[in-house]
């Protein structure tokens, strides 16, 4: 009996070494791009962050753009972009347009104003001052009043050359008294139209709280 369930036992263990044996081995998984998307890259570490120092190399070659290294959250190493801020652009300073002057031409008649003489006036309108006195019948030493009308030849010329006594476009400093049709003689072929436009001045024209005056 003894002999027999040695026997029995023998036999249950051959059978079962028998039966591993006979049990196909377990095979490795295959690697398709679907079995890549689930485990991800099969990459070595350090060749994970070689490739993707590359990359941040091409990147910084291809666009200029600064690129540093970072970890991600998985703990490998990425290269990151960092965008260059927007530039703000400056407004380019543009200076006011320089406002057309009307086109004057000499008048019929001229009521004279403070500060303005025939000579003053001969100069302004291109006329000779000679002729000026004629018409009106005055005279060397005659007295201009303010709202006299003087008649304004309407032939020849200043016979002196050049109209012009002081150089514009300026800027004039203003005395106090002093009025637009007077500052417009001191130039000499300036029109008091003109000041008066290229100031935006009010009728009537007081400047006595201004400090200069744009000559055109």
């Amino acid at each position: 009996m003894k002999k027999y369930a040695i026997f029995l036992c023998v036999f249950i263990t051959l059978a079962l070494a028998a039966a591993g044996c006979q049990r196909s081995a377990s095979k490795a998984p295959m690697v398709t791009p679907e079995f890549m998307e689930e485990v991800g890259t099969l990459l070595p570490v350090d060749q994970q962050i070689i490739n993707a120092t590359m990359t941040a190399q091409a990147i910084i070659e291809e666009f200029n753009m600064p690129t540093q290294m970072v970890l991600n959250p998985q703990g490998t190493q990425v290269a990151v972009t960092q965008m260059p801020p927007t530039p703000i652009p400056t407004p380019t300073a543009t200076s006011a347009p320089t406002p057309t002057m009307q086109t004057l031409t000499r008048p019929q008649s001229w009521a004279v104003q403070g500060g303005e003489t025939i000579y003053c006036l001969s100069r302004r309108f291109d006329v000779d001052p000679g002729d000026m006195m004629a018409i009106n019948n005055l005279y060397a030493g005659s007295m201009l009043h303010i709202g006299d009308v003087l008649l304004v030849p309407q032939t020849g010329a200043w016979p002196g050359g050049d109209r012009k006594i002081l150089d514009h476009p300026d800027v004039w400093n203003i005395t106090p008294g002093e009025t637009v049709y007077e500052i417009a003689c001191a130039y000499g072929d300036v029109w008091p139209e003109h000041i008066i436009q290229a100031n935006g001045l009010s009728e009537h024209y007081d400047i006595s709280g201004m400090q200069t005056l744009q000559i055109p």
